[in-house]
């Protein structure tokens, strides 16, 4: 009988002409890979609504285990190591020159010629009151705190530890830059109006170069006029890397400065640790507005779930608690599990929690909508199976994007972004999992509860407002006490849920508001496009702290009023012939074109070689007397011992092994400039033909700024292609993929481009942010293709309005919730937490805007499209294949 059945429809598909059926051979395998999915996700629902109570334990049981991971957490507060890429060129320069050349820092510091990164020191800068430090009476004033600081003193096991304890040294005592502002001969100069520029010639100590000393200053090119700052630098010595008091004389440093006050002077101070006690400090401080964000999710899912129709019985108000909570639970589990991992916290991952928050109850609306359309399927496991079957796809696909986009992004250079993306990666995970098991679960004990008619807060059965005995009771009773479960969508939804539905199709239905959106959207692009030419790169360091930090005015004053000059370091790391005219040339050439450089000052080298050959020491007669000559008579002399700290000599056979020679950059303040910096100055070492590199310590953060671009855009162009694969797994329609990628693009496009707009720069920070978008972007723009191909409809228009009836509320309720996950980082005092909140309103803004406007309008106009023909010659297959299969079954029965 069977066999009959089939030939019966293979001879009726066989009269359909085939060009119909190409026709729908997208459509036909779309549904084909719909149904499948949905067919493994609504056995898998099944399962649940027969054990909500033991998936609910086990749920919890797990989350609660892998919790106690945290007690592993580790938070990374080193700048270094956290915000600079990994296995840099520069830090692989700096591993060099800690190798190559010894520490002096405690017998011969030299402030430009020194360290293999920024050394440790504590630095103050001083402002005068009335805006001039070139006066007698300031000048005392400043030499009082300069004394205060030098006196600063610690006591550890009955020992008094001072300043002069652990400063860096030099022949002149402890190496404290700017002491030569008090000096004798500059106050004399000072009262004389004779203050030489931008050198001080200091009978003592020499030629001093200050300009980077004093701040926002006028001067007529050879003397100094005003200046409003100046800044002293504490130097610590770095060759006992262990000392213990270098801490706490730092910490004692601090406590000093907040308390010390004059009325002709203010001041604002750091230390070499002070950056990372205040991030660590920023991060306890700000993730404390979690707790207000748990409690505004869980109060707007209640209201949002709170059913338009006032019955007692169908009321889902309730589930918007373990919906909320699921999604907490998920980020101490994922958290607790990463840390036991031992994979490091690092300060942005601090907005992780309010991330989540918005994903999960983004998946708790998808499946409230899904239970929504399940009203009138019959038993709890039929609505379930149902749920699972339209929804489960949806949050698959968020959930997937979301995770593979992380993923793209753990293999970012930078830890920051690295950490950030698993942290990210793996609370995604667990979130999806929560939602699917334990607020699954939660909403089969719902419908068993409205299927045996129970009060949705006592849990008591109540009669319906139909029954007989109720006739009588009082309006308020009925309200309270009586009910029946929902029979269809309608009933089941909030106000909330209908609004998208009315009100969308209204705006982009309309031929004259279809060319006014995209016309919209055309100057969206153009500003977008405009924005990304003036993007600037790179991260300043205040942004990492809070702006009520000490660190933060520090830096605010530094970067606003102080000129900021590079030493570059050229180092011969190999042995050479210095006494060979071929050699020399060779390191004069390399000088003069790194001068020649419009970025770099070209009356400033630190040049021991040309100062030895300008002494009367200097020999070149041979290898040997060049090198013996050096150290015996040029070094040894008080004139050039400075120069100890660039020149390395085998004593034994009397060669130069290391050296090195130094130029100054301009005044950089732009990080672009700053990036070239250090790209040009490895093109001079490269033209050399010895072996030689061009290191600072700048350049250790300076990588960053040439990194960050292609860092960013490799990761996105992972992302986005991984994101692709994805949708064609899920949405397997080319047009759809076309759709959804011009959609992304546009997106990100908007994303990069309004940065300036928010002041914002392209960073590690900011490229979390876009690597984050992508992920959400495919959402909103998923939603509405997922809910265009299913929806019925002889027009583009009706299934666009059918496909915003379905989708628009999720939509709707994912940006809200969003949002609402980040609205409390507006009150933030971290750079990070609210920059990671303008970039998230900027995502969920234009992810809207595309998914309710931009998407709709083009469906409407070039969405893949069924004509009518097309849908009644389906119609008429379907409906003849169970018209057989209905002629099939009575046969079957009637034998």
């Amino acid at each position: 009988m069977q066999s009959e059945v089939h030939k019966e429809k293979v001879e009726f598909e066989r009269r359909v002409p085939s060009t119909i059926m190409q026709r729908n051979t997208c459509y036909n395998f779309y549904e084909k890979v719909e149904a499948n999915i949905g067919a493994v996700f609504a056995r898998y629902g099944r399962l649940v609504a027969r054990h909500p109570w033991k998936v609910i334990l086990v749920t919890i049981l797990v989350n609660g285990l892998l919790s106690i991971g945290m007690i592993r957490l580790h938070v990374e507060t080193d700048v270094r190591t956290v915000y600079t890429p990994m296995n840099s060129e520069a830090n692989k320069d700096s591993d060099r020159v800690k190798t190559l050349f010894p520490d002096l820092s405690g017998s011969n510091f030299v402030g430009l010629q020194q360290l293999p990164d920024l050394g440790r020191q504590a630095e103050v800068i001083i402002r005068a009151v009335s805006g001039n430090v070139l006066d007698a009476s300031v000048l005392a004033e400043v030499e009082k705190i300069y004394n205060y600081i030098r006196e600063t003193t610690i006591n550890k096991m009955g020992t008094s530890i001072k300043f002069s304890d652990i400063c860096a040294r030099n022949a002149f005592g402890c190496a404290i830059e700017g002491d030569f502002f008090f000096s004798p001969e500059f106050m004399s100069a000072v009262r004389t109006d004779n203050v030489t520029f931008p050198y001080f010639h200091h009978s003592t100590l020499g030629p001093i170069y200050y300009e980077s000393l004093v701040g926002a200053f006028s001067s007529n090119g050879t003397h100094l006029i005003s200046a409003q700052m100046l800044r002293l630098t504490f130097n610590i010595r770095t060759d006992k890397p262990n000392f213990e008091y270098i801490v706490s004389w730092q910490n004692e440093f601090v406590s000093r400065m907040k308390s010390f006050y004059s009325p002709t002077i203010e001041i604002t101070y750091m230390h070499s640790k002070s950056m990372e006690d205040e991030l660590d400090r920023n991060i306890s401080g700000d993730i404390v507005l979690f707790s207000i964000t748990f409690t505004l999710m869980i109060t707007y899912a209640c209201f949002a779930t709170f059913t338009s129709r006032c019955d007692v019985v169908g009321q889902r108000a309730n589930l918007g608690y373990p919906g909320v909570i699921a999604a907490g639970i998920a980020i101490t589990s994922s958290f607790g599990f990463v840390s036991a991992c031992g994979l490091s916290f690092v300060s942005i991952v601090g907005v992780v929690p309010f991330l989540i928050i918005g994903i999960g109850v983004d998946d708790m609306f998808i499946l409230l909508s899904g239970l929504a359309g399940a009203q009138g399927k019959g038993s709890v496991e039929d609505k379930i199976a149902e749920t699972m079957r339209t929804s489960g796809v949806a949050i698959t696909i968020t959930s997937v994007t979301d995770l593979l986009a992380f993923v793209a992004g753990a293999s970012s250079v930078f830890i920051s972004v690295r950490n950030f993306c698993i942290y990210t990666g793996v609370a995604v995970i667990f979130c999806y999992l929560n939602q699917a098991t334990l607020f699954l679960a939660c909403l089969a004990l719902h419908e068993k509860r409205v299927d045996t008619n129970r009060h949705f807060m006592t849990c008591l059965p109540v009669g319906t407002k139909d029954e007989g005995n109720y006739q009588e009771k009082s309006r308020i009773y009925k309200l309270c006490c009586t009910g029946s479960p929902p029979k269809s969508r309608t009933e089941a939804e909030s106000f909330l849920d209908k609004f998208p539905g009315w009100f969308i199709p209204k705006l982009v239905l309309k031929l004259p508001l279809k060319i006014l959106i995209l016309v919209i959207f055309a100057g969206y692009l153009a500003v977008s496009i405009y924005g990304i030419t003036i993007i600037e790169q790179g991260l300043e360091l205040k942004h990492l702290v809070s702006e009520t930090s000490y660190f933060y005015k520090y830096r605010h004053w530094l970067d606003d009023n102080f000129r900021s000059f590079t030493p570059v370091s050229f180092v011969i790391p190999n042995t050479v012939l210095y006494a060979s005219n071929v050699t020399q040339d060779n390191i004069d050439k390399v000088l003069k074109r790194a001068t020649s450089n419009p970025s770099v000052k070209n009356n400033f080298q630190i040049n021991w070689l040309t100062s030895y050959q300008q002494s009367p020491f200097y020999d070149d007669s041979s290898e040997y007397n060049f090198v013996s000559s050096l150290e015996s008579r040029f070094l040894a002399h008080p004139l050039y011992q400075r120069f100890k700290n660039d020149i390395v000599i085998d004593t034994v056979s009397k060669r130069i092994t290391v050296s090195r020679f130094y130029v100054l950059s301009e005044n950089l303040k732009s990080t672009t400039q700053q990036g070239q910096l250090m790209l040009d100055m490895r093109d001079v070492a490269k033209s050399s033909f010895i072996s030689i590199f061009a290191f600072s310590p700048a350049f250790i953060f300076y990588e960053q700024y040439v990194e960050v671009l292609p860092q960013t855009l490799q990761t996105v162009g992972i992302a986005v292609g991984i994101v692709f694969f994805v949708t064609v797994l899920f949405m397997p329609h080319p047009l759809l993929l076309i759709y959804v990628t011009i959609t992304v693009v546009m997106i990100m496009i908007g994303i990069l481009g309004f940065l300036p707009f928010l002041g914002l720069t392209l960073s590690t920070i900011t490229m979390i942010h876009i690597i984050m978008s992508v992920g959400f972007s495919v959402d909103y723009a998923a939603h509405i293709c997922h809910g265009f191909m299913i929806s019925d409809g002889n027009t583009r228009n009706e299934r666009v309005k059918e496909a915003v009836m379905r989708s628009g509320a999720p939509i709707f309720h994912g940006a809200a919730s969003s949002f609402i996950g980040i609205i409390t980082l507006v009150a933030a005092t971290s750079y990070i937490f609210r920059s990671f909140f303008g970039v998230m309103v900027l995502v969920i803004a234009f992810g809207l805007a595309h998914a309710i406007f931009f998407l709709p309008v083009v469906l409407s106009l070039i969405g893949p499209h069924k004509n009518k023909r097309d849908n009644t010659r389906t119609e008429s297959i379907n409906s003849n294949n169970l018209s057989l299969e209905m002629q099939a079954g009575s046969k079957m029965s009637l034998t």
